[in-house]
């Protein structure tokens, strides 16, 4: 939405009427009106300017809608898909929602977890995108190996799906053979999270009873020791979900990755008991 002036995102909804502004040489009909009995989705709408949000509530609620310029209105029959790229509560603190708007269109919430929580999701994402850019260009089909793969599922992608169907969509244009690699993704190098979260839920954690001090010898085991247990103990605990296990832990998930990559490999037993 922020890529329409608030002029230009009003008409492309409601349309206008020849010669409703400057330079409206012809009648535009409105996505709202030209959606008439489908689904018309609204991607970022708490982006949109405050006007075009109490416009655009006012018409639901009314079921009514005005081109821009036109003398008489329209009856309002479509249904919207309202997204948006911050959670409820964020925006509504920030003021960016209209409430009313928010009424009209709140019959259903669903709420998308991000894409680094939903990591089993990727291979079936890449899939699709690569068979819509395939289609779209008409070229070759281009197919991705365990390695592209692997790189992928252990990235962040804090600009989640879209980030996602970005960097398939520059590695599939840049792709000369018939696979993508891992070599097709530089840009995730740097960002790379070495310990992937679907690994670390299938080890062992500790016993949710409590995080054992003492150890075998019957001395106080270390804090590298007693931290690394609590660090798993949540692992397991909060199913690999690493933004929800740094905000338990209250510490950032930079400094939670850093400390998962220090932790020895094998059983949490073997460290006790060597």
């Amino acid at each position: 939405m922020r890529s329409y002036s608030e002029s230009a995102l009003t008409s492309a909804l409601f349309g206008h009427e020849k010669g409703a502004f400057p330079g409206a040489f012809a009648k535009h009909v409105g996505a709202l009106q030209h959606c008439y009995g489908g689904t018309l989705v609204l991607q970022e709408v708490n982006r949109m300017p405050a006007s075009v949000q109490q416009r655009l509530a006012a018409a639901l609620s009314d079921g009514r809608l005005r081109p821009l310029g036109a003398s008489h209105s329209f009856d309002l029959n479509v249904r919207i898909l309202a997204t948006s790229n911050q959670p409820l509560n964020e925006i509504f603190q920030a003021n960016s929602f209209c409430a009313d708007l928010s009424k009209a269109l709140g019959a259903t919430r669903l709420e998308m977890p991000p894409l680094r929580e939903r990591v089993g999701d990727i291979p079936a994402l890449s899939r699709f995108f690569l068979s819509i850019f395939q289609q779209r260009s008409r070229t070759r089909e281009v197919t991705i190996n365990d390695g592209a793969y692997d790189r992928l599922c252990s990235y962040d992608w804090p600009g989640n799906i879209r980030q996602l169907r970005s960097v398939l969509l520059r590695a599939s244009a840049l792709c000369d053979g018939d696979a993508l690699t891992a070599d097709h993704f530089p840009a995730l190098n740097e960002w790379t999270i070495r310990t992937s979260p679907g690994d670390l839920v299938t080890r062992r954690v500790p016993d949710e009873a409590g995080v054992e001090i003492y150890g075998a010898d019957g001395h106080l085991r270390t804090l590298e020791q007693i931290e690394a247990d609590v660090i798993q103990l949540a692992i397991g605990r909060y199913s690999g979900r690493m933004t929800e296990i740094a905000r338990r832990l209250r510490i950032g998930r930079s400094t939670l990755y850093r400390k998962l990559n220090n932790l020895e490999a094998g059983p949490l037993t073997d460290r006790r008991h060597r």
